[in-house]
């Protein structure tokens, strides 16, 4: 089906009323990799079924500013942030005037009062001579301006870093000289990345767009002269798509589980008809080489934390074989969280998955050559990305780069030890099958927790949990590091951590108690959050009693909490009344507060936890 036949199909869609149908095409439609002239043509349709079918993942606010028009580009953002389910609300600044909407507090800027600020700048605005540039010196008005947004804006700042120019009078001598404009712009990008450290900033490597596009592409000279746009029309598209990848990580909507298929993805041929010998895996063909350089491409999205999962219509024996048995393999078994290897639909399994998981369907890509499979999948179950790789194996990999789908902005220890998480969580739900009972297991576990204030170095793995944890949630509040930052200087802001004798599971909790104002000697919980592979160990009692405790030593007398029912976070609807509190109001919906009076001294309850080093 073509482009055209499928926008034809979509307006007979919202003809007919069917808005929901038509915004699933109409999201297939914008999948990456749409040239900008097409996404152009159906903005209408875009905003007309947004309307009747908005996003239902996160609200957010994001302003745009900008040395270059943005008119261009704004509408390809709204479709993009619209397609991966995201309501946004976009404010944009006055062309080239960012330092006054930054700096002036009656700025439409500040009026808007965004999430995310957006901060496309490019080449030009370095001003550097050709030779004996500085680039501390070129990059220092750029910190300066961002500290000046965090000390008034509590917003992530996403900004681009600095390209290159196309064209360059300086040639080679540009690059090989130490003041040449373009080894200059390269030391200034270094300069702005190590500055990010510790801030809510990120940078989109911008260079790295000019190459995937082509520099004539990226930098349309004739329309920078006539219109001030830039990147050009045709790099657009993928530009906008390296910027919602960062909105989608600042939000925690990073997808988490890569789900492959094994014949002809994994490997080339049929294992369980061609057999171990005649399947297509490294040197000797290209087609072999190919499935290699996939399965290597794979096993390094999980040293950044990025799950595995098989999803195969194979016998189970079949299916292992090559991972014990074949040279070639790259990837083992125990590269994969989750191994679903039978004749089950694939939806089905990818249910099955989430469940093991205790993940939502939301945080996957499902990789496979099938068209019909891709398609039943999508059709069952929208919220998987499924990309198009096209109808080779040559097209995995840069199908799953034109999406952008595991974009990070952070990495955490936790992400880094994730792989190996799931598999102490194997081991450790073998023993609690062959515990006698819930006690036994729990005390067989040695559990030692910690608690510590939110610091630094902390809150980009706190803000990570913020965003991205659904299930035990009380709020479900979603914030940026700089209002983590807002809340950690005026409030309590404590991550909890948990390991026992299988092994560490890092930073699993966050409680956010911030004082009621007017009531000195009251404490509103704003955020309660935990991970739900520690549900059951007793964590929310240590947490409680942690709170309790600090609550105490504040000269706090009562506590305050809310509970604000979303589709997933059901479990915790009792949280505050298996605690102790005691109910001030219930609300239509479900939505309930809470209160619990501070005893003047509080005795720890959590029995099977241990209290580990500070």
């Amino acid at each position: 089906m073509t482009n055209a036949d499928r926008v034809a199909k979509i307006r007979a869609h919202t003809t007919a009323g069917e808005w929901e149908t038509a915004a699933a095409e109409l999201r297939l439609l914008l999948s990456p990799g749409l040239p900008y002239l097409e996404m152009a043509r159906v903005q209408r349709l875009v905003d007309q079924t947004a309307a009747k079918v908005p996003g239902r993942l996160r609200r957010v606010k994001i302003a745009i500013l900008s040395s270059s028009t943005t008119a261009l580009w704004t509408p390809l953002l709204r479709s993009l942030c619209w397609r991966d389910h995201i309501a946004a609300e976009f404010y944009e600044g006055l062309f080239g005037a960012y330092q006054q909407e930054v700096l002036d507090p009656a700025s439409g800027l500040h009026a808007f009062a965004p999430d995310i600020i957006v901060l496309a700048v490019n080449w030009r605005d370095l001003a550097l001579p050709q030779f004996n540039g500085n680039a501390e010196v070129a990059a220092a008005p750029w910190i300066e301006l961002w500290e000046r947004i965090a000390a008034r804006l509590p917003a992530h700042l996403i900004m681009t870093a600095f390209d290159r120019p196309s064209q360059e009078p300086g040639g080679t001598l540009a690059w090989s000289q130490l003041g040449g404009r373009d080894r200059v712009i390269q030391a200034v990008n270094e300069l702005l990345l190590n500055a990010c450290k510790g801030r809510a900033v990120s940078l989109v490597d911008t260079q790295r767009l000019a190459m995937e596009t082509g520099w004539s592409r990226w930098a349309d000279v004739p329309l920078w002269h006539k219109a001030k746009q830039h990147p050009g029309l045709d790099a657009l598209p993928a530009f906008s798509e390296a910027v919602v990848a960062q909105v989608r990580a600042v939000l925690g909507l990073t997808r988490k589980v890569v789900v492959c298929d094994l014949d002809n993805t994994l490997w080339g041929g049929i294992i369980g008809e061609d057999g171990l010998d005649s399947i297509r895996i490294g040197p000797g063909t290209a087609e072999g080489e190919a499935h290699q350089a996939l399965q290597q491409y794979l096993k390094d999205l999980t040293t950044r934390g990025i799950l595995l999962a098989v999803n195969s219509k194979n016998n189970l024996e079949d299916a292992l074989a090559p991972f014990e048995k074949h040279p070639g393999m790259v990837l083992r078994r125990e590269d994969f969280a989750s191994f679903q290897a039978n004749w089950t639909d694939k939806a089905s399994n990818l249910k099955a998955i989430a469940q093991e998981l205790s993940l939502g369907s939301d945080s996957f890509v499902f990789l496979d050559d099938n068209p019909i499979e891709r398609e039943w999948v999508r059709s069952c179950m929208p919220e998987v990305a499924v990309p198009d790789p096209g109808s080779n194996v040559y097209g995995f990999i840069p199908a799953l780069e034109r999406g952008r789908y595991c974009e990070a902005i952070t990495l955490s220890a936790e992400d880094r030890q994730r792989a190996n998480q799931y598999r102490q969580e194997a081991q450790r739900k073998e023993r609690e099958r062959s515990a006698g009972s819930v006690e036994e297991f729990l005390a067989s576990l040695g559990m030692q927790a910690r608690a510590e204030r939110a610091t630094p170095a902390s809150l980009d793995r706190l803000t990570q949990l913020c965003n991205k944890t659904n299930q035990f949630n009380l709020t479900t509040r979603r914030y940026t590091k700089a209002n983590m930052e807002e809340m950690a200087a005026n409030g309590w802001v404590c991550g909890f951590s948990l390991r026992d004798s299988f092994g560490d599971y890092g930073v699993i909790g966050c409680l956010v108690a911030l004082p009621v104002a007017g009531e000195p000697t009251c404490w509103d919980i704003d955020t309660w959050l935990m991970s739900c592979r520690v549900l059951g160990r007793q964590m929310e009692q240590y947490m409680f009693d942690e709170l309790v405790l600090a609550a105490t030593s504040a000269g706090v007398q009562e506590l305050r909490g809310r509970y604000i029912p979303t589709a997933k976070n059901g479990l915790v609807r009792e949280h505050y009344a298996k605690l102790g509190f005691e109910t001030l109001a219930t609300e239509e919906g479900g939505a309930a507060q809470y209160r619990f009076l501070v005893p003047p001294q509080w005795a720890r309850r959590a029995v099977f936890v241990n209290q580990g080093q500070q």
